[in-house]
C-alpha cells in the first residue's frame, strides 16, 4: 500500500488530468473544428511564447519566489533585439545582445532577492516597471518593424508539419524536467523552496542558486520575446505584459505551490495548453476577450482554493499520525 501511495498519481495530477480531458471534450462538442490538424497547429504556434515564459517562471516560483518583472523582460529583450535587426546587424549577434540583456535583468533581480534580501514580490514589481520604462525609451514608445525576413524562421517555420516554436518548448521542458529530477540544481531549488534557512545550513549555496534560477527565467522570456517577433514581425515594450497573469495561473494550475518547494514544469506546460485551447473555444464561438479574462481569472481562485484545501489537509494527516506515533 506504500508504494501504490508513493508513486501513484497525485490528486492535482488527476485533477489536471480530468480537466485537460474535460476542456478537449467541450471544444469538440462546441465547435466541429477544434479538432482538426489545422486548429490544432494554430493552437501549437501561438502557445509556445506563454509556455516557454510559463516554464522560466516555475522554476523560479519553486523556489518559494516570483518574478512579476517577466513579463516586461520579454518586451525589453523583443525591442533590443528588434532593434539590433533593424539597424542591419546579423541575426546571430542581434540574439547574443539581447541574451546578454536577459542575463542583466536576471542578475538583477536576483541581486535585489538574494543579496539584498528585498521580497521577491516587491522586488520584482519594482524591477517590472523599470525594465518596462527601459523597453519604452529604447523603442520611443512606437512599434519597431521591418523585421528582416531571415529572422521569421524562428517564429514561423514548421519542421515535419510541426511549428519550430513548439518543438523549441517540447525540448526546453524536456531539459528542465531532467534538471529538476536528475540534478543536484534541481534538489536545491526544492530545498530553498521549502526551507531556505535550512537549505543553507545544509550547505546549499542559497544565493548561487537562486542567481541562476532567475538567471534561467530571464533567459527564457528572452526566447519567447524573439519567437514572438519572429512570429508576428514586429517588436513592442508591451510584447510581454498581458502574458504575466496566465504564466503565473498555468503554473499553479500546474501543480508548483505558490509557496514553493513543490511542482515541475510538465504540469506548467499542461496547465498553458488548458489557457490556449479554452482561448480558442471562445474564439471559435465568438466569444469577448472580456470573457476569456474572467475565465482565466475563475480558474487560477479555484485552483488556489483547491490547493490550499488539499494542503491543509496533508498537514493534518501528518499531526493526527505524529500523535499517534507519541
Amino acid at each position: 500500500m506504500d508504494n501504490i501511495k508513493r508513486y501513484g498519481p497525485s490528486l492535482n495530477g488527476i485533477v489536471l488530468l480530468t480537466a485537460f480531458l474535460g476542456i478537449i471534450l467541450i471544444g469538440t462538442m462546441a465547435n466541429g473544428n477544434f479538432l482538426t490538424i489545422r486548429n490544432v497547429l494554430s493552437i501549437f504556434q501561438q502557445m509556445p511564447e506563454m509556455g516557454i515564459m510559463a516554464i522560466g517562471l516555475t522554476i523560479v516560483i519553486i523556489t518559494g519566489g516570483n518574478d512579476l518583472s517577466s513579463g516586461t523582460t520579454m518586451g525589453l529583450c523583443a525591442v533590443i533585439s528588434g532593434l539590433c535587426l533593424t539597424s542591419g546587424m546579423p541575426i546571430v549577434p542581434a540574439l547574443l545582445v539581447s541574451l546578454v540583456a536577459a542575463v542583466a535583468c536576471g542578475c538583477l533581480n536576483a541581486a535585489l532577492v538574494a543579496v539584498i534580501g528585498i521580497p521577491p514580490m516587491i522586488a520584482t514589481l519594482g524591477t517590472q516597471m523599470f525594465f518596462y520604462g527601459a523597453a519604452l525609451v529604447l523603442s520611443k514608445g512606437n512599434s519597431i518593424s521591418n523585421i528582416p525576413r531571415e529572422f521569421y524562421f524562428l517564429g514561423q517555420d514548421k519542421i515535419a508539419g510541426i511549428p519550430l516554436q513548439a518543438i523549441i518548448l517540447i525540448l526546453l521542458t524536456v531539459i528542465l524536467a531532467v534538471v529538476l529530477k536528475m540534478r543536484v540544481f534541481g534538489k536545491h531549488l526544492f530545498a530553498i523552496g521549502n526551507n531556505s534557512k535550512a537549505s543553507a545550513y545544509s550547505g546549499v549555496h542559497t544565493e548561487k542558486v537562486l542567481f541562476a534560477a532567475y538567471i534561467t527565467c530571464s533567459v527564457l522570456c528572452c526566447i519567447a520575446g524573439n519567437i514572438q517577433v519572429s512570429r508576428v514581425a514586429t517588436a513592442r515594450a508591451d510584447m510581454g505584459y498581458s502574458f504575466l497573469m496566465p504564466c503565473i495561473s498555468a503554473v499553479v494550475l500546474g501543480g508548483t505551490s505558490i509557496d514553493g518547494g513543490i511542482g515541475g514544469v510538465g504540469g506548467t506546460v499542461i496547465g498553458v495548453t488548458i489557457f490556449a485551447m479554452i482561448s480558442n473555444i471562445m474564439n471559435l464561438a465568438g466569444i469577448s476577450s472580456f470573457w476569456q479574462q474572467l475565465a482565466t481569472g475563475s480558474i487560477l481562485i479555484l485552483v488556489v482554493v483547491f490547493n490550499r484545501i488539499t494542503e491543509n489537509r496533508k498537514l493534518r494527516r501528518r499531526k493526527v499520525s505524529g500523535e499517534k506515533n507519541k
